[in-house]
């Protein structure tokens, strides 16, 4: 099945490729060690470095959106199971933050992903910082999220940066 791009208000969204890596990498070690102080390596994101084998062969979706060719926003899903994704590198350049550039990737991320996969049965998860997402968990609440305990996670979930915040959207 050959993905599409969607555009709307100048803002396309589309399938990350392997040549895309450098500019995730800056948006997101920008967001992370400017914005959130962590610590974090190029190495420790392999995932970020083979995009295209890591998730879209693997029936798993990475998507970026842009303004005319400058990537401001990415979205990530990982499938655990058949029944079980997690939700990855949900950023948005702070500059586009407020002008529904996270809902637009969500909203294509998900809609590819049941076309895709047929979901029936099947549960979302994600994980993050509380107290460094105030905003990420009413965009999520929102979408119709749950919070929950890290023990209700799958077993191969894959944790992040000390995650403290845990949600789960089932279809």
């Amino acid at each position: 099945m050959e993905r599409k791009i969607i555009k709307t208000s100048g803002i396309s969204i589309r399938p990350a490729i392997n040549k895309d890596a450098e500019d995730i990498l800056n948006l997101l070690f920008n967001i992370w060690i400017n914005e959130y102080g962590f610590d974090v390596e190029k190495e420790d994101f392999l995932d970020l470095l083979e995009i295209e084998n890591f998730y879209n062969d693997s029936k798993g979706l990475f998507l970026v959106a842009l303004d005319k060719e400058q990537i401001i926003g990415t979205i990530a899903c990982q499938k655990l199971n058949d029944s079980c994704f997690v939700l990855k590198r949900m950023f948005v350049d702070k500059k586009f933050r407020g002008c529904g550039i996270a809902q637009l990737l969500l909203d294509n991320l998900l809609t590819e992903m049941v076309v895709l996969n047929e979901i029936q049965n099947t549960t979302f998860y994600l994980s993050t910082k509380e107290n460094q997402a105030i905003a990420a968990k009413k965009f999520y609440l929102r979408n119709k999220f749950q919070v929950i305990s890290r023990d209700e996670l799958p077993e191969n979930f894959p944790f992040f940066y000390k995650d403290d915040l845990f949600m789960k959207k089932q279809f």
